[in-house]
């Protein structure tokens, strides 16, 4: 686990939720705001059935599937997905360390563009043996992905390199991948024979004007290339409820990672509330609506105080978070620098944000804030302690 997420588990397990000075942590990428919203509907009508106790299909019980196809060929997809076609595991993180499994090979390389989730590396390097390569984007182009790049990277590789992973919408910048952007990707990619991951884990989390375009919206070709990955953590706000998703049309790929379904399926129980939830669908779409409704709300809260503070940031239009740009405040521009106002700031000011060098990002001095583990409240009063410090 990253050193930042295991500080802020331990200073915000002392914390006391009365005292003014306590920690505040803004550096977990949750969304802890829908509870109000979530808890009537999770705890209604918990009528377990027989089967949800029993043993059941690996990938997800037929009923769970079959709720997913519906939902997310409409809200997530953008056509219609065959329940066959949808796997479930305990999360994510095992549905792309399950996927990577398969289509690479230990020693492999996998492209992945920075800034970037740090948690895939441990995703991919620490059980399935391969190599995430950062394809650093750069701020001033505005952290856009581009062909030049990945070739350059792709010829700069002292090993083989079998797939690209992409995120769209993104974490930590929140932005959304342009159509030309993420096809001219694709396109690079199939150029070179590479597997294309496309994690699409915020899909429901745009809060921006900006609509999403979800892989299959872009690209004609849906070929037994590309591997789409969505889950309930991000955007039903269930990041321990621990259900990812995800569909290919390749049936090879399909069939090897449900041979691994057995070490990391979910629960049954699980599944029986996730499937009755979808059920409900007239809760269901009110929820998305004021899901995306507060996230907006945090995020101007937070860039107003960003701005009253004098802190730049990097505009985003989706997920739970945004990057600061602190260079400005660093002594020089290293990367001992910024782990130094990291620091002071979590020391000092008793806030914890996500140092850039975590995300991967290849310049130093940004870092990322996560605006809906707190009320908007709190994140104000996050940013003036900041802002406190560093000026």
């Amino acid at each position: 686990m990253a050193p930042y997420i295991l500080e802020d588990m331990e200073r915000a397990a002392d914390a006391d939720p009365n005292d003014p000075e306590r920690y505040i942590g803004l550096c977990v990428a949750e969304n802890l705001q829908m509870w109000d919203i979530l808890e009537p509907q999770l705890n209604r009508d918990r009528h377990v059935a027989a089967g949800s106790i029993a043993y059941d299909v690996m990938t997800g019980s037929h009923e769970l599937r079959a709720q997913i196809a519906s939902f997310a060929s409409e809200y997530v997809w953008d056509r219609s997905v065959d329940p066959e076609r949808v796997i479930v595991l305990a999360g994510a993180g095992s549905i792309l360390e399950s996927l990577f499994y398969v289509i690479s090979s230990p020693g492999d390389g996998v492209l992945v563009p920075t800034p970037s989730y740090t948690g895939f590396w441990a995703d991919l390097e620490t059980r399935d043996g391969l190599t995430a390569v950062p394809v650093h984007t750069s701020s001033t182009e505005g952290f856009a992905l581009s062909p030049e790049l990945l070739e350059s990277t792709f010829n700069a590789a002292d090993m083989p390199i079998s797939a690209l992973l992409l995120t769209n919408p993104d974490n930590p910048t929140g932005r959304l991948m342009a159509a030309e952007e993420m096809r001219a990707a694709i396109d690079w990619a199939r150029s070179h024979e590479l597997h294309i991951v496309v994690n699409e884990i915020y899909a429901l989390s745009v809060h921006g004007d900006r609509p999403y375009q979800p892989v299959g919206a872009v690209i004609d070709d849906l070929a037994a290339d590309v591997h789409e990955v969505w889950g309930f953590s991000k955007d039903f706000a269930m990041s321990g409820i621990r259900c990812g998703v995800m569909t290919s049309a390749n049936d090879s790929v399909l069939d090897a990672v449900g041979e691994l379904a057995y070490w990391s399926c979910v629960s049954g129980d699980t599944q029986h509330l996730l499937a009755g939830m979808l059920r409900d669908t007239e809760w269901r779409d009110g929820y998305l609506t004021e899901m995306r409704s507060r996230l907006r709300k945090s995020y101007e809260a937070t860039t107003s105080a960003l701005h009253a503070a004098s802190i730049l940031h990097i505009g985003g239009a989706a997920g739970m978070f945004l990057l600061a740009d602190m260079r400005r405040f660093m002594d020089e521009a290293t990367w001992e620098a910024e782990d130094r106002l990291w620091r002071r700031i979590l020391d000092e000011a008793n806030v914890g944000l996500t140092p850039g060098s975590a995300c991967h990002i290849g310049e130093p001095g940004f870092m990322r804030i996560c605006f809906a583990t707190e009320s908007s409240e709190i994140v104000t009063l996050a940013i003036e302690r900041v802002a406190k410090l560093l000026h």
